[in-house]
Parts: structure tokens; sequence; C-alpha cells
């Protein structure tokens, strides 16, 4: 059974004081960087996606400590640094969004 908020007396989920919760936890805790894969997908350093392979060749970064935070909303970020400055940020990796971010 899901916790009701204390102070509005809705599911935590649906309320707007869990969402303040939710989102502090969830924003990337200020990650400075966030790294773009080839497909678009913006994932916390050490995410398993990419493995131990050092080849970062193909893949971009994105140095902005609200860049997570600015996914979730809906926005598109480009790449600021790293080998592929085309790239463009469209979404979050949902094993960071639920796991991470990795340390």
């Amino acid at each position: 059974m899901e916790t009701d908020c204390t102070r509005c007396e809705l599911p935590l989920s649906m309320c707007e004081h869990g969402l303040r919760d939710r989102t502090a936890k969830t924003a990337g805790a200020g990650a400075e960087k966030l790294l773009i894969s080839p497909t678009g997908l913006a994932h916390f350093g050490g995410c398993p996606h990419k493995g131990d392979d050092p080849d970062l060749s193909r893949w971009a970064e994105i140095r902005d400590e609200n860049a997570w935070l600015k996914l979730a909303n809906g926005e598109s970020l480009p790449a600021t640094d790293g080998a592929d400055l085309a790239l463009v940020a469209r979404a979050r990796c949902l094993d960071c969004v639920n796991h991470g971010p990795w340390r």
C-alpha cells in the first residue's frame, strides 16, 4: 500500500509534496557531467550501458548541473563537450533514472 502525504493526504506519488522529493532525488544530484550515447540517451557516468569499454569516440558530454532535470522536463540538450558535438540528448536512460547516479 502506498504512503499518503501527511500534509494533503494524497498518495505521495500524486501530490506536490511528493513531487518535490522525487524531483530532488532524480535531479541528478547536480551532476556536473552527463554522457550522451550515439542514440541520444543521457547517462550518468558509470552507467552499465557503457560497460567497461573506455572508447568514447562516438559519445559526447553535457556539462550543465541542471541537465538531468531539464531532460526530465522534456528539453533536448546539445552536446557541450566530447568526441561527437553533433549529438543531442533527447531522453534519459531509464536505468539511470531508476538506479543512478552511479558512483
